[in-house]
């Protein structure tokens, strides 16, 4: 079974905030204007893929997961 794993680089991420406006139920900013994820299904997923492709440093990604099936 397949899981989508959403990352903010925070090493890359500048804070333009735009993650927020495409996609303000999936990220915020910190305390330190990095962003996070606060819900990985916060948004529908064309917003959050929005959200993905307008990240002026690319620092966020979805990536796929191997999960075992029935594991509690």
């Amino acid at each position: 079974m397949m899981s989508e794993n959403l990352t903010v680089d925070r090493d890359r991420c500048m804070g333009s905030g735009q993650c927020t406006f495409y996609a303000p139920g999936t990220f915020d900013l910190d305390d330190l204007s990095i962003a996070i994820v606060t819900d990985e299904h916060g948004d529908p997923e064309d917003k959050i893929q929005m959200a993905i492709n307008v990240c002026p440093t690319r620092a966020i990604a979805l990536s796929a997961m191997a999960t075992k099936e029935g594991a509690q």
